[in-house]
C-alpha cells in the first residue's frame, strides 16, 4: 500500500494513540517518523515503531512526562527529559533552544534522562525551517571500541547540522560516527543481505560481513581514529556534560528494562539574523551557487551534503511511500 505523506503520518499516529499516546506526543512522533522515512532514512523511521510500541507495553516510557528545565543561564539550559519517548523530549529541547535564541542569538540546551531520538537531522531541519542554524548531537548505547581495543565503550553517536538559505533548500550534514548506523545493520539482517567490508567486527574482533555477527560484535568508527575521536567528544559533551549516562552506561533500546536509557542530548541553536544580519540567507544561497557551479570531475555532478535525502524527499512526496508496518 503506497501512501502520501499525510496518510502515512496518520497511520503512525493512529497506532501510537491506540497504545495510549496522547494527541500532542503522537503528533510529534508521527511527524518525526514520516519525515525521516520520506527523506529516505528508512532504518530510523516507522521501521522502529514496533520497538517503541513494545517499550510502551513494557512500561519503559513515561507517557505523561514532566519534561522540565533544571538549570538555566542566559546561554544554556539543562533539561530533564523525564524518560519520555525520545522524539518528545528532543522536540521540547530544540523548540526551547529556538525560543531562547530569538533573544540571545545563540542558545544551547543539554538534556539527560532521555531515550533515543533517532535521526539527528530531523531536529536540525526543524530549526532550519524556522530560520535558525542548529547543531545537535546525542550519545547512544555502546557499540564501538576505542581504537586498539575490543571492549564496547562508545556509541555510534550521531550529530547533525542544518543551515537555512533564502531560496535554496537547507544544507544538511547528518551522520553517525560509525561507518554504518546500527539501525542500518538491522535492515541488512531483515533483508538477508551481507554488509559491506570494513563496517564491523565480530565478538572475537575479526572482520565480518554477517549482520548477525556484527550485531553481536563491534561497530567500526568512520574514518578510523577521526570517527573515534568525534564519538568520544560527543559522549563527553552530550552525555557526561548533560548529566546523562556515558560510555557503556547508556541503556539499550531493545531491552526488557523499564528504566530510562538516560541518553544525553545537546542542541545549539543560532539566530543568523542576530549574529550576522538579515542578508545571511541570501549569502547562503550565493555560497550554495558557488559550490554548484564549481568545476566538476569528469562525469560527475558537484554535490552538497544532504542532496541524496532531498532527492528522496521530493520523489516520495510526489509518488508516496509504501506502508510496511
Amino acid at each position: 500500500m503506497t501512501l502520501p505523506f499525510d496518510a502515512y503520518k496518520q497511520k503512525i499516529k493512529a497506532l501510537l494513540q491506540e497504545n495510549g499516546i496522547d494527541e500532542p506526543q503522537s503528533e510529534t512522533i508521527a511527524d518525526y517518523m514520516a519525515t525521516v522515512d520520506f527523506y529516505g532514512i528508512s532504518s530510523h523511521g516507522a521501521f522502529t515503531l514496533p520497538g517503541h510500541l513494545q517499550r510502551i507495553k513494557n512500561g519503559a516510557y513515561h507517557l505523561a512526562p514532566n519534561i522540565c528545565v533544571e538549570r538555566e543561564s542566559a546561554s544554556f539550559a539543562v533539561v530533564n527529559g523525564d524518560n519520555a519517548i525520545g522524539m518528545v523530549s528532543a522536540g521540547f529541547c530544540v523548540d526551547y533552544a529556538m525560543k531562547k535564541a530569538k533573544d540571545t542569538g545563540i542558545f544551547t540546551v543539554y538534556s539527560h534522562n532521555n531515550n533515543t531520538y533517532g535521526a539527528a537531522f530531523y531536529y536540525a531541519l526543524r530549526a532550519a525551517q524556522q530560520g535558525f542554524v542548529c547543531f545537535t548531537m546525542s550519545n547512544s548505547p555502546a557499540q564501538m571500541a576505542p581504537v586498539g581495543g575490543r571492549e564496547k565503550l562508545l556509541g555510534t553517536n550521531p550529530f547533525a547540522v542544518a543551515v537555512p538559505a533564502e531560496s535554496e533548500s537547507p544544507i544538511i550534514v547528518d551522520m553517525a560516527t560509525s561507518v554504518l548506523a546500527k539501525s542500518k545493520i538491522k535492515e541488512y539482517k531483515e533483508n538477508g543481505a551481507e554488509l559491506p567490508a570494513g563496517v564491523a567486527l565480530d565478538a572475537c574482533g575479526n572482520p565480518t560481513t554477517d549482520p548477525e555477527k556484527a550485531l553481536g560484535g563491534i561497530m567500526l568508527p568512520m574514518a578510523g581514529f577521526k570517527g573515534y575521536g568525534i564519538a568520544l567528544a560527543i559522549d563527553l559533551l552530550a552525555g557526561l556534560l548533560s548529566g546523562a549516562a556515558y560510555q557503556n552506561g547508556v541503556g539499550r533500546f531493545y531491552s526488557e528494562s523499564k528504566e530510562s536509557m538516560n541518553v544525553g542530548f545537546s542542541f545549539t541553536v543560532i539566530s543568523p539574523k542576530l549574529v550576522f544580519g538579515e542578508d545571511f540567507y541570501q549569502k547562503v544561497d550565493e555560497y550554495i551557487k558557488a559550490i554548484r557551479e564549481s568545476a566538476p570531475l569528469e562525469g560527475k555532478m558537484v554535490a552538497l551534503p544532504g542532496d541524496d535525502r532531498l532527492l528522496n524527499y521530493r520523489k516520495n512526496l510526489k509518488n508516496g511511500l509504501e506502508w510496511k508496518i
